[in-house]
């Protein structure tokens, strides 16, 4: 019985793949974030003239892809984003958490960034400069509807 309650506490530690702040930090082109997606077991989604998009763990259906993990690419001006939902097995308070306190110990508070997307809704994202990143620009976070998002917000 001890081995395998041993077994079942195991599984979730080996198959589960998470990003890390030095994942961002090493974000710097279409190649590398093809790259730590699919190192991080992101399947690819969907690209068109813009967006390159990957899904962790895509349910796929007639009306819509879902998954608990989004990442996407801009392919106009190299802006990626992150998207973590409350919905995946360690939630909104994994990743992104994760991710925001390595960035609030190794970068510079810079500003907020209010940032409005294709629908129209603006959100304000708390904004650090990282000087050891290889992305040029700001590295934002903010928390919307459940879902936790990390945006890069490249020089203008």
């Amino acid at each position: 019985m001890m081995i395998k309650k041993i077994i079942f506490l195991s599984i979730p530690i080996i198959c589960y793949s998470q990003i890390s702040y030095k994942d961002v930090m090493s974000l710097s082109d279409v190649k590398q974030f093809k790259r730590i997606m699919i190192e991080n077991n992101y399947e690819f989604d969907s690209e068109d003239d813009d967006w390159i998009v990957y899904g962790y763990d895509i349910k796929k259906d007639s009306l819509e892809n879902t998954s608990s993990k989004w990442g996407g690419y801009s392919l106009n001006d190299d802006m990626f984003m992150l998207q973590f939902s409350k919905d995946g097995f360690f939630g909104v308070l994994g990743e992104n958490d994760e991710i925001l306190e390595e960035v609030k110990k190794n970068c510079t508070y810079y500003d907020i960034i209010e940032y409005e997307n294709s629908g129209g809704e603006v959100n304000d994202y708390v904004c650090y400069s990282c000087i050891q990143s290889k992305y040029k620009g700001k590295i934002g976070f903010m928390i919307s509807e459940g879902s936790g998002y990390i945006r890069h917000f490249p020089n203008n």
